[in-house]
Formats: C-alpha cells, structure tokens, sequence
C-alpha cells in the first residue's frame, strides 16, 4: 500500500485498472487490486469469513457509538478495527455455520476511569416505551459528573436495526425515556449505556444492561 498527492481534479476513490484508491484516517492510499483465486475456499476462510461479517455488520451499525467510545485507543487503527478484533475473540458463540452474537460479551468504549454510576437498569414500558435510569453517586465529598453525556444504544436482533439516543443527553437527564417503532412490537430490544465526559476525552466502561421485549 502507498499513498499519493492529488492531482488538478483532486482525490479519487475506487478501482482504475489494477490500482484501488481509498481514504484512510485523513489519508490518500492506493494498492494494487487483489488477485482473484480459482481455489474453492477451505473450510478455515468460510469459518473467518462467517464470523468476520456477523461482527463487521454490526460493528458498522454501531460506528457513531463507538467512535466516541473508543477514540482514546485508536492509534493506527479505526474503532470499528478494534471492536471487530475485540468481538471475533469474545463475541461470538456457536458452530460453523450457526454463529451468534454474544450481546452481553460486547462493550461499545473503553475501560476509561470514567465513573459507569450504579444501579444502572432498562425496562420496557407500553406503549414502545424503553426507560433507562441510574442512580446518581451522592457520597459525601463527592460531585456526581451531572454534565457527563450519556450514549445509549438499543439494539432490536430480529429486524438487526439500532435506535440511538439523541445528542445532547447528559448524566443528570437520568431517567431516559426511548420510543422505538410500532413495527419492534414483539420484538428483542438490547440496551447498552456508556458515558464520555463533555469535551471526550475520558469514556466509562460499558454497562450490557439486557434484553427485553418491545410492548405495544
């Protein structure tokens, strides 16, 4: 792989001839195209190649999340890079063809020294209602971090679509009401919660708050 400068009419993405241009992390690369292989596949490719697209698919879902919770740990690597790695090696459950998605097993941020809270929870209310909440740390000599903003992610398995919370919500908003789509009625719905400090440059861990199912 090499990079390039671009030329009168700017950068370009996409084959010409045997060269494939791209933009990684601010950059201009180019490599040659891979050869085809008249080889049929071995079982050990179909096996990666089956668990590699269950964690990128959701991985790719989740990229404005993680983003955020990944973005002190990147380095030369994107964050859909490290939750790919970090979920091919904890993340997956079955046997070649049957793969699942462990959800508890997938964490959104890094292990920051961001406070996570206590007595995180979810319920799901009628009425396509979802509610998260938590309780604030009120210890003497300690200040709750009312301003930190808080990213929840709800996952529905069986359409395999997410439901993001919206910006601006911060610590103290807590309880968080969501309301998802009349078509996730009887659905599963899976509920991850972590924090960021205003400016991010400090993430919680990620709390796996489970799975219910949507009420109408």
């Amino acid at each position: 792989m090499g990079t390039y400068k671009p030329g009168v009419f700017g950068p370009f993405n996409g084959r010409v001839g045997d060269v494939v241009a791209a933009r990684w992390k601010d950059i201009n690369v180019v490599r040659n195209r891979p050869a085809k292989s008249s080889k049929p596949a071995t079982l050990g490719q179909l096996d990666h190649r089956s668990r590699f697209g269950l964690v990128t698919a959701f991985a790719g879902k989740v990229a404005d999340q993680i983003a955020v919770g990944f973005r002190q740990m990147t380095g030369n690597y994107t964050p859909t890079n490290i939750m790919t790695k970090a979920m091919m090696k904890n993340a997956i459950t079955g046997i070649y063809p049957d793969y699942k998605l462990d959800y508890a097993s997938i964490s959104m941020s890094k292990d920051g020294s961001l406070d996570l809270g206590k007595n995180l929870s979810v319920q799901l209310l009628a009425g396509q209602t979802v509610q998260v909440s938590w309780v604030l740390d009120t210890m003497p000599g300690k200040v709750p971090g009312l301003t930190d903003k808080v990213y929840i992610m709800l996952y529905n398995s069986d359409k395999h679509k997410v439901i993001r919370s919206a910006d601006g919500l911060v610590r103290g908003d807590t309880p968080i009401t969501m309301y998802v789509p009349s078509s996730f009625v009887g659905d599963e719905v899976h509920c991850w919660v972590f924090f960021a400090s205003v400016e991010n440059k400090d993430v919680s861990p990620t709390a796996y708050l489970g799975v219910g199912t949507v009420l109408a």
